[in-house]
């Protein structure tokens, strides 16, 4: 294991007025913008992402959703993020039924 934490996901239906501003707060080394959306894609040292998922939901237009999976790998624990206009919800899971359909033998 090289870092204790990964996240990933995907934001959809951003609104085009708060694109601007989403680039100046969020870390362009986790979040990377995708036609009206964002990717998002982390490994390194623990750090705190919901601060801005509370920017990502208040930029997402009605219909906007997205999701954020954080996996910490030294607890191994699985933080699913659910994101929609105004709001996101968190739901701790367990990584191994999560991600058993990415083990291949």
């Amino acid at each position: 294991m090289k870092f204790p934490l990964r996240i990933f996901g995907e934001v959809e239906g951003l609104d085009p007025d708060k694109l601007d501003e989403l680039r100046v707060l969020l870390n362009p080394e986790i979040f990377f913008p995708r036609n009206g959306g964002l990717d998002v894609e982390y490994e390194g040292p623990y750090l705190d992402i919901e601060p801005d998922l509370d920017e990502l939901v208040a930029a997402l237009a009605d219909g906007g959703q997205g999701h954020v999976d954080c996996i910490d790998h030294e607890n191994w624990e699985l933080r699913r993020y659910s994101l929609q206009p105004d709001s996101w919800t968190c739901k701790k899971i367990n990584p191994d039924g999560a991600l058993e359909r990415y083990h291949h033998e």
